[in-house]
């Protein structure tokens, strides 16, 4: 009887110190977005003590948070080992209304839990009829960051089901792409990828795979090398490079995305747009800016275009995405301007090396070319200030804890 009562008053002790941590940590949560360092690191600490234990007390009380204290609280609880964690950081991403840090912080932690874990959660959430393209586009978007059998052929599974040339397709597809070169065995998956499209890289997934690595050696005389041979093995293929655009591993998203700006892409113009907004508000600030550029250097999408991008993107992008494309409306057609500037250049060229610059139909094309110049270089500085003006400041001013 008296083991009983001992036994029951610990318990009720323990009880009191477990509410009485939760009730501490409830009361750091406002503190969490204090301008003053020693206030939110003090918060942190408590919050992060309590955590483990209360993680679903604490995850109900994240919606009634002012934004940078939601941030702190989220970031906090996404690294812990909690088995809430997977499903609140795959909520976050699904969200179209989530911003900046919340997906970094998402991505992060999702990079570091069980896959086996991960990809049960991603099966679960693809095979629910409710979801929506923005979410399955996301969930693609993990799902390429797995590298096993079982991922591949879920993506590709969703691939064929895809309504061909679709923004979900395409979706599908780089996960696929993305899951095979993020592991040492997707030689098979490579395959198919092969037999899929013409114009793939003809290398084995061994030999690209030894290039990518390559691409992180200590000498940068090696790492040049590295990148000339990879540049030519994968040819013109845009799908790899936008797959390899979004690696985790940052030398071989630098290298695509480098590649990506010197050569915009034409088939895949659109969805080389959409990964740029993903990468703009995902990606580390390195990567984000890098993404930027590739933008910059893309075309604009059409009216039509722009309607299949909508329900892909989140809602704070694309409203970005739209204020640039405002800003260009009395500019003119930017795609239209850089074709006219390549055609007439290719028909001037010629001219000029045979009649010089007195004929008058060299003169009259040369004045031509120069007015359309002189409208695309306006319209360029448009487009690359909207971009800079838009998503610049967040990428640089977001605090990546």
């Amino acid at each position: 009887m008296k083991l009983a009562l001992l036994l029951l008053s610990l318990c009720g002790a323990l009880h009191a110190q477990d509410t009485a941590l939760l009730e501490r940590a409830r009361g750091a949560l406002p503190y969490l977005g204090s301008g003053v360092p020693e206030l939110r690191r003090g918060a942190e600490v408590v919050v992060e003590n309590a955590a483990p234990k209360h993680f679903e007390a604490l995850e109900n009380e994240l919606p009634g948070l002012p934004r940078p204290a939601r941030q702190s609280l989220f970031r906090i609880l996404a690294g812990t080992d909690h088995s809430r964690r997977i499903p609140l950081c795959v909520n976050m991403l699904c969200d179209p209304d989530v911003l900046r840090m919340e997906r970094i912080h998402a991505w992060r932690a999702l990079l570091r839990v069980p896959a086996d874990e991960l990809l049960r959660e991603l099966e679960r959430r693809l095979a629910e009829e409710t979801a929506g393209d923005y979410r399955r586009v996301q969930l693609c978007g993990v799902l390429g960051t797995l590298s096993s059998a079982r991922a591949q052929g879920l993506a590709e599974a969703m691939l064929e089901k895809a309504t061909p040339g679709s923004m979900l397709a395409f979706a599908a597809e780089d996960a696929a792409l993305r899951s095979t070169f993020a592991g040492s065995f997707g030689q098979p998956a490579w395959a198919r990828y092969q037999a899929r499209r013409a114009g793939a890289p003809k290398a084995t997934l061994r030999q690209l795979l030894a290039l990518l690595d390559d691409l992180a050696q200590p000498r940068a005389s090696d790492r040049a090398e590295a990148a000339r041979q990879l540049t030519v093995a994968i040819g013109g293929d845009e799908r790899v490079l936008l797959a390899l655009a979004r690696s985790p591993l940052p030398e071989r998203a630098a290298f695509a995305l480098t590649r990506l700006a010197a050569n915009p892409p034409r088939e895949l113009a659109l969805a080389a747009q959409a990964v740029m907004l993903d990468l703009t508000i995902t990606a580390d600030q390195t990567v984000a800016l890098l993404a930027m550029d590739v933008g910059i250097a893309g075309r604009p999408p059409t009216s039509d275009e722009l309607e299949q991008l909508r329900p892909i993107v989140g809602r704070d992008a694309m409203a970005r995405f739209e204020s640039i494309l405002e800003g260009m409306a009395r500019g003119g057609n930017l795609a239209d301007l850089r074709d006219n500037n390549r055609r007439l250049s290719a028909r001037l060229r010629p001219l000029l090396l045979r009649r010089g610059p007195a004929d008058p139909e060299v003169r009259q094309l040369s004045a031509e070319l120069g007015s359309v110049r002189a409208r695309l270089q306006a319209l360029e500085q448009v487009w690359a200030n909207g971009w800079r003006r838009e998503f610049e400041s967040s990428i640089l001013a977001a605090r990546e804890d």
